[in-house]
């Protein structure tokens, strides 16, 4: 997420959604994946907030977060509009904000790495009474790039997904289509099964301006109440029923693990594919807090990489 995206068009639907999960009594927590502004002019399609004729039907999809919107737009200059004004309006009532930018200052691959695992542990403390984890990066989830990578901070990584499923928290990320063709879209959508391979997945589509998707990864145990929800949301409000949102539910796939496995590869993943030599690891181990050391302890399967873990506990 960018400043200059705020109140765009996407926008809109974005908080039209959260909104609506908001005030059915689910607490959102949102990761704003925010990255510094690039003086591109993405962003731009706001004038649905202030055109007569685009803005009277717009505004009958949910006219608070239009009027909240509308106000830090022509009460403020483009570049100032900012991801805080939106968490002061209180759209969505109730939530817990995480709105630190990505560190992307670190030259040296371990030390990117090192302060995005450290930005991403923060985010976990500060959503950490949230049901619902709102991660909302400029280009989705990649499964190619990791965290000591350049350009990585437009996206979450699958195993930052997978950290706040694997705490308890009910997660829904920003999914963002590019220039996939559709098999490759379909393969994308399901492809975070491999890192959560216990949950159910269900997918609602925005289609105002360029499409925008926002993936839901659900406990089982919640799913019951998700699937009422966002049936609710597409069938009774303004947003479904002009088609603005549209949802596929993505329960079955063929990933062959068991929940305990793809918690376990949710934690030493993260460490494994940021940290890659013996030298970067004991590094980095060294920095780390007991809890956090206890953290790959538990979860890894290798009597040897346990006792290697251990050996960098502080007294």
């Amino acid at each position: 997420m960018k400043n200059q995206y705020v109140a765009d068009i996407g926008d809109y639907g974005k908080y039209g959604l959260l909104r609506y999960l908001a005030l059915r009594g689910i607490k959102i927590g949102i990761n704003w994946y925010l990255t510094d502004q690039d003086g591109s002019r993405d962003g731009k399609f706001k004038d649905y907030l202030t055109d007569p004729l685009k803005s009277k039907y717009e505004k009958s999809l949910d006219p608070d977060v239009h009027e909240a919107l509308r106000k830090i737009v022509v009460e403020n200059d483009r570049n100032h509009q900012t991801v805080q004004m939106v968490q002061a309006s209180g759209i969505i009532p109730d939530a817990s904000f995480f709105d630190e930018r990505i560190p992307v200052d670190q030259k040296d691959p371990l030390e990117r790495a090192w302060e995005r695992r450290l930005w991403y542990e923060r985010s976990r403390s500060k959503l950490k009474e949230a049901d619902l984890i709102f991660a909302d990066p400029d280009n989705g989830v990649t499964y190619r790039k990791t965290a000591r990578e350049k350009g990585c901070e437009k996206f979450a990584v699958p195993e930052e997904i997978a950290q706040y499923y694997y705490d308890g928290k009910d997660v829904v990320f920003y999914c963002h289509k590019g220039r996939r063709n559709p098999d490759a879209w379909e393969k994308t959508k399901i492809k975070i099964k491999e890192y959560v391979c216990d949950a159910s997945l269900s997918i609602l589509t925005f289609h105002r301006g360029t499409q925008r998707s926002y993936d839901f990864v659900i406990h089982p145990e919640h799913w019951g109440l998700y699937q009422s929800l966002l049936s609710e949301f597409i069938s009774s409000t303004p947003w479904g029923k002009s088609k603005a949102f549209t949802r596929d539910d993505l329960i079955e796939s063929d990933i062959e693990s068991t929940p305990d496995k793809c918690r376990r590869w949710a934690v030493i993943y993260y460490f494994q594919k940021a940290f890659i030599t013996k030298k970067e690891k004991e590094t980095v181990l060294g920095r780390m807090t007991n809890e956090q050391i206890g953290e790959l302890i538990e979860a890894s399967s290798n009597v040897q990489a346990k006792i290697f873990y251990a050996s960098f506990r502080k007294k």
